[in-house]
C-alpha cells in the first residue's frame, strides 16, 4: 500500500476541508456590527451574507503584481461586508464603516476566528507518514498562509496555492498543472479534495483529477483510504457536493 500511496499527489481546499469557522458568520457580524453602533439580528446577516457570496466575483484576480491583488481583495471583502448589510437591512448605517469593515477582516486573519475540521490532522499526518505530496489549492484569499500557520497546518503542505499569488482562481487547470509539475505527477494524476459547489468540482474532475467530496467522509480513517484509493483509480470520480463553500 505504502509504495502507492507515497507518490499520490493531494489538493486539499481550505474552508470547509481543512478549516472552518469557530464561530457562525452572522453572529460575528452582530457582535462586531454592535461595537459600531448597529444592531441587526444574527441570522438576519447571516442569510445575507450567504446570498451576497453566492453571487460575488471572482476576487484575487485583478492587479499586476501579488501585492496589489491582495489589497484588491481586501476592497473585495469591504464591498461584500457592505452589501451584506444593505441586504439584512437598506436602513443601517456606520459612522465608521471602513472602521468596521477592517475590523471583520482583521478578525478573520486570526487563528481564533478558525479551527481545524475534525478529524483533518490525523487524515493529514496519515497522509504524511505515507509520504504523499500535500497542496493547498483554494480560492481563499491572501490570509490563508498566516492562519494556516497559526492552526499549525501549513507544515503538512508542499505548497500553497491561492487566486493572489499568480492571478488565477480554480478551476484553472493552470493550478493543477503547478501542482503536478512541482510533484513530479501527471494532472490526471492528482486527487482533488473539497466542498465546493458542484459546477466547479465538475470542472475540476474535467481535467481528469479524482474529486472527493470532504462532505462525504465522516472519519479521518475513512478520509486517508478513500483518497488512497482515488490516486490508484483509473478513472475520475466526482462525488456530489453537499454543502457549497463560504470563504470569509
Amino acid at each position: 500500500m505504502s509504495d502507492v500511496a507515497n507518490a499520490a499527489t493531494i489538493c486539499f481546499d481550505a474552508t470547509g476541508t481543512l478549516i472552518e469557522a469557530v464561530v457562525p458568520v452572522g453572529d460575528v457580524y452582530h457582535r462586531v456590527a454592535r461595537d459600531y453602533g448597529v444592531d441587526l439580528p444574527a441570522w438576519r446577516l447571516d442569510d445575507a451574507f450567504r446570498r451576497v457570496l453566492r453571487h460575488a466575483p471572482a476576487r484575487g484576480l485583478e492587479g499586476a503584481t501579488q501585492a496589489e491583488r491582495a489589497a484588491r481583495e481586501i476592497e473585495w471583502w469591504f464591498e461584500r461586508i457592505r452589501q451584506t448589510f444593505q441586504a439584512a437591512d437598506s436602513t443601517a448605517r456606520f459612522e465608521d464603516f471602513e472602521g468596521f469593515a477592517q475590523a471583520l477582516f482583521d478578525h478573520y486573519q486570526r487563528a481564533v476566528a478558525w479551527r481545524p475540521r475534525m478529524g483533518i490532522l490525523q487524515a493529514l499526518t496519515e497522509l504524511t507518514d505515507l509520504g504523499s505530496f500535500l497542496a493547498v489549492t483554494s480560492n481563499f484569499d491572501h490570509r490563508l498562509p498566516d492562519i494556516l500557520e497559526a492552526l499549525d497546518l501549513s507544515r503538512f503542505f508542499s505548497m500553497i496555492e491561492i487566486p493572489s499569488q499568480h492571478g488565477r482562481a480554480k478551476p484553472d487547470r493552470a493550478i493543477f498543472k503547478a501542482v503536478a509539475e512541482a510533484s513530479g505527477r501527471a494532472v490526471a494524476s492528482l486527487v482533488y479534495v473539497g466542498d465546493d459547489p458542484p459546477e466547479i468540482l465538475a470542472a475540476i474532475a474535467a481535467h481528469g483529477l479524482h474529486v472527493v467530496n470532504i462532505r462525504s467522509v465522516q472519519e479521518s480513517a475513512d478520509l486517508t483510504d478513500l483518497l488512497f484509493r482515488a490516486s490508484n483509480s483509473d478513472v475520475p470520480a466526482t462525488l456530489p457536493s453537499k454543502t457549497p463553500v463560504i470563504d470569509s
